[in-house]
């Protein structure tokens, strides 16, 4: 009898046993196929770009605002997107003036800024010239990149108007602040240094207002 109950305790065991066996092989099985899939994942896929911070206008600015570090931050793009003129450090923008107006999270060129690349895109003769614009109103409607031309009123006090520039390029419209428009605004303008020399000439006889180009 007892070896009756000794070999049921045994097979009993071997079942128990056999059973674990089973359980844990499932378990060691799904590991596996886990740890098999994560390394196919990282293989496969690739890895992350590498990137370069940029400078940009931590909100929307105006034209003519002088730069400063509440207006700037950095974030990180990828190196292949990265547009060119850009900078990377707040101190290469800080106290610089804005030529045109941005909005936030734009990256901050040197298009973008008062200075010698201001016409860079233009042709080599070119020059930034400011003249000041009596109709405030006018210069409202008015935006970076549209052609214009100027007028001034003729030396005799007639009431006809002259022409000192023709198809001049706006390249940026400086701020206006409410306390200065009476004083009429400000408009750098792409022109040859003949139309400059005209324009100063201009401004210091008396106001000058501008036409929009189709």
């Amino acid at each position: 009898m007892s070896d009756v109950l000794t070999r049921a305790a045994q097979h009993r065991r071997v079942t128990a046993l056999r059973r674990g066996l089973r359980r844990h092989r499932r378990i060691v099985i799904a590991l596996l196929a886990a740890g098999a899939v994560t390394s196919l994942a990282q293989v496969v896929a690739p890895p992350p770009p590498a990137t370069t911070p940029v400078v940009v206008a931590a909100r929307d600015l105006v034209a003519g605002v002088v730069l400063g570090p509440d207006d700037l931050a950095i974030v990180r793009l990828p190196r292949g997107v990265k547009p060119s003129g850009t900078s990377s450090t707040l101190p290469d923008i800080v106290d610089e003036t804005l030529a045109a107006p941005v909005r936030a999270g734009e990256p901050l060129s040197d298009w973008r800024l008062v200075g010698e690349a201001l016409i860079s895109g233009y042709p080599a003769a070119f020059v930034a010239t400011p003249v000041r614009i009596a109709d405030v109103d006018v210069v409202d409607l008015l935006q970076v990149g549209d052609r214009i031309d100027v007028y001034a009123a003729m030396r005799d006090g007639g009431d006809s108007a002259r022409q000192v520039a023709n198809d001049a390029t706006i390249v940026t419209l400086p701020h206006t602040s409410p306390e200065s428009r009476n004083d009429g605004a400000l408009v750098v303008l792409a022109v040859t240094p003949t139309a400059a020399a005209a324009l100063a000439q201009a401004s210091a006889e008396g106001p000058l207002s501008v036409t929009l180009r189709g």
